[in-house]
Parts: C-alpha cells; structure tokens; sequence
C-alpha cells in the first residue's frame, strides 16, 4: 500500500480510498490561474483567419471535384444523405455493422463508421478529409472574427469560456471556440494555430508533462518492466516494440545519453507500438485498435496523410491487432493486475477513483445486461489514470501561479491554456526560457511517484510554430 504523501497546499497522494476534501483543494489551487486565463485570453491575427477561410473552401471544391472524378457522380461532401447514398448504395460499400442514423432512414457516415470502411476504397480518405477541413473552417476558422473582441491596447483577442466542473476526470473544458480540441498533428490544425500570436518582444511559452499517463499507469500497477523503462529513461514504444515484432534487442546508449533502438523502425515498428500502448491503457478493443492503425499507400507505402495518392491500405487484420494488444499484456502484466482491481473495486462499489480521491460513479456495473456492465467497465477503466494525471497537472498550476503572484511577474508573463498535460503561456522573451525551465521544474517535482515525472519545453512567435 502506498503511503499517503503530502503535495502542495495541504493536498496528498492517497494510497486508496476517495477524499472530497483533498480534491477539493486541489481543484481549488487550479482556480486563480484558470481565472487568469480567462481574463487574459488570447491574441489573434484575424487576417490568417480570412486568408484561411478562403483556402480550406478552395481545398474542399479541390476535393469535391477529385471524388468527383474517382466515382463519376458529383456528391456534396457536406450532406450526409447524399455520402450516404454514394458510399452504401452507388459504390456497394459494406460496413461489417451496419449502423444508421439516429431516425433509422439511412446508414451512418459519421467519422467512426467512415474510418471502419476507410480500407475498402480510396474515395472514403478523402471524404474524411473533406470532413475534418470543413469542421476546421466552421468551428474554427470563420467563427474567429465574430468571436474576437478588440481590446483597449487596440489588439483583438479571443476569450474562451472555461468549464471546470463538465468532465469527470477534473479537465477543463472550454467553448466559444472550443481551443482544447483543436487538432495540433495536423498541417491544417498547426495553420489555424498560427493565427494565435503575440506581441513584439514577446513569445509564446509550452511546458508539458512526457506520456504522463503512462507513467501513472506505472506507478498506479507497479509492473516492474514499466517501472525499469521510466527509471531508465527509455522509450516505451520502441521497448514494446522490440518484444512485439520479435526485433533483435541492440539498444544502446549515445553520446548524448539518449536510448537508440536501431532494429526499430520508426512508421513499421513503433508507430504501431505506440498506437496499441496507448490504446490498451483505454482498454481499446481489437476492432477498435484496427481503426486507429496507421493507413499508408499501396505503391509507396508512405502514411496516407504524407501525399495525395489514391490506393490507400492497411497492412493490419483484426487478428493482428489481438496478437499486439496480447503482447502487450505478456509485456507489462502488472497493468492487468491493476485493471482487475479497478474493476473489482466498481463492481464492489458501484463507483472507482484515483489516487487523488476523485470519484467516478458506475452504476452501469449493477446493470442485469452483460453487455452494459462491460461497456461500463470499459468506459471507466481509464478514469483513475486519467485523472490521477490531470491532478498533476491542477497541482503544477497552482504552485505555480503562487511563483508568479509571489515573485511579482504577471507583468512579464501570462498563462493562457491548459490542454490535458500542457501549459501555455505568453513570455516577454527576455523571460521566456527562466519561465519555461521553472514551470518544467514544477511539473517534474510536484508529486513523488513511483517513476519520474519529465517535462520537455518549447517557444515560439505563434502558437502553430510551437516545435513539439
């Protein structure tokens, strides 16, 4: 059993057990600096925004005209009755369940039925792409002129709406535009991400917490591998790897200290590796695995999102996808362990919690139908990982925001997001890299877990131009 620790501001690291008290004193430190992003908002550069409107319409038309030409029927892209009738009844596409539309008239093209068929024709990648440019240009991009406000100094800023009360594992949540889920590994996203800058002299300012909810997951199961690789400062994916395509193991060390896993090829061993570590810790099933498996093309084998060719495949079978998810099992079985006690402790409970002692209620685990319990399970597996990361992060911003207040420095620095395990400022840049390395440090010393914590930094003129 865990010994319970003392964190700042009174708060503790439990060993078991939930405590309102402790996580309402943690959710309460997150408050000053939450307050002071939302008084501050975000400087924007409403001339990106027009300039993009007008180029995602043109990539739409361009991609409107290239299905055209690929099926020899025009459909608009952004009715779903009209992809509907081309996917499922003019090309024969089959889905392997067949799910509708809420009113029952029409099969589903909603993004997780496309990207289950995606492998089945070139035409659905590109209507996927058609789809993810159009929520871009109407939730992003043509909204932020009627959003930004322009403020006394002349700048026009944007100032989101935070929630901090809407997701159970105590993460913020914010609207009007909705900044947290704004893609950031895409080219698209990072581009409306340029439009968000600062003023001369000063920079933006990330700090954010490495695989963090890994490293919970370590510390949480305590699986002596997961615990070597942290302690080592290895690379997991590549760890994982080496074991799940059967790699000769010939890591070594370079002459910076950095883990080299040369057998391990980046897009063929580890990019898979990776998609499958992070799914099993959601408790992702094989089906689901397979969707999320990178897709790449036919002649050039080349990730699908790298150019603009038509034959797209997937070199990954359901089958396969079980075979990884079990070697990833065999390869780190303390995290079974403690996904057994997780769900024995809901099916006691009716309810889970993490090592903050924030709850989560499952009263899905009463349920008479087999499958509800186990979507319930599934569901709230993940939660006291997730959430005993964002407690680290809530924890990191409280201290601080007292640095910044204490030290007198809000004039030289502002906080302006938290997204999940990332803390973004605005610095005057003479500031900048002594704000980064101390929020780093924060981050790195807030609570003593059974593995390190690590916080890589970066700064930038614009938010897109963040090198992370």
């Amino acid at each position: 059993m865990i010994t319970p620790q003392r964190c700042y501001g009174g708060i503790r690291l439990l060993g078991s057990g939930p405590s309102l008290k402790n996580v309402e004193k943690l959710d309460a430190g997150a408050v000053p600096m939450i307050a002071h992003m939302a008084a501050r908002g975000l400087q924007v550069d409403l001339d990106h925004f027009a300039k993009m409107a007008v180029t995602l319409q043109e990539d739409m038309d361009r991609i409107t005209a290239e299905v055209e030409a690929m099926t020899g029927v025009y459909c608009n892209l952004d009715s779903g009755d009209q992809v509907s009738q081309l996917l499922f009844k003019t090309l024969g596409l089959k889905q392997a369940r067949i799910k509708f539309t809420k009113s029952g008239d029409r099969e589903s093209v909603e993004n997780e039925v496309l990207v289950a068929v995606q492998h089945t024709h070139p035409v659905v990648p590109k209507i996927l792409d058609f789809k993810e440019l159009s929520k871009l240009n109407g939730t992003y991009v043509v909204p932020m002129p009627k959003l930004a406000q322009r403020v006394k100094t002349g700048e026009w800023r944007m100032f989101p709406r935070f929630n901090t009360t809407r997701v159970p594992s105590g993460r913020l949540s914010c609207k009007e535009p909705n900044l947290l889920a704004m893609p950031s590994r895409t080219a698209r996203g990072r581009e409306i991400r340029k439009g968000f800058i600062t003023a001369p002299g000063w920079c933006f300012v990330s700090v954010d917490e490495s695989q963090i909810e890994m490293r919970v997951a370590a510390h949480e199961s305590g699986d002596a591998n997961l615990l070597r690789i942290y302690h080592e400062r290895e690379d997991i994916y590549s760890d994982f790897a080496t074991s799940a395509f059967h790699l000769s193991d010939e890591r070594f060390k370079d002459a910076k200290g950095q883990w080299q896993y040369p057998t391990v090829d980046r897009m063929q061993h580890r990019y898979p590796s990776k998609t499958c570590v992070l799914a099993a810790i959601y408790r992702v099933s094989p089906s689901g695995l397979l969707e999320q498996m990178p897709v790449i093309c036919a002649n050039c084998h080349l990730p699908a999102t790298a150019h603009t060719c038509h034959r797209f495949i997937s070199l990954w079978t359901e089958d396969k996808c079980e075979d990884i998810l079990r070697s990833f099992y065999l390869q780190y079985p303390g995290l079974v362990q403690m996904q057994r006690v997780h769900d024995g402790r809901a099916r006691q409970h009716t309810l889970t919690w993490d090592m903050w002692g924030r709850l989560l209620h499952m009263a899905g685990v009463r349920s008479i139908h087999r499958w509800i319990v186990s979507a319930t399970l599934r569901e709230g597996g993940n939660f006291p990982i997730q959430s005993g990361a964002q407690g680290t992060v809530k924890l990191t911003m409280a201290q601080v925001m007292d640095d910044l207040e204490d030290g007198g420095l809000l004039d030289v620095c502002h906080p302006l997001l938290q997204i999940h395990d990332e803390l973004l400022f605005e610095a005057r840049e003479d500031f900048a890299d002594e704000l980064a390395g101390h929020v780093a440090s924060r981050f790195e010393s807030c609570v003593r877990l059974q593995v390190p914590i690590q916080a890589s930094t970066a700064k930038a003129q614009t938010w897109g131009a963040l090198d992370k």
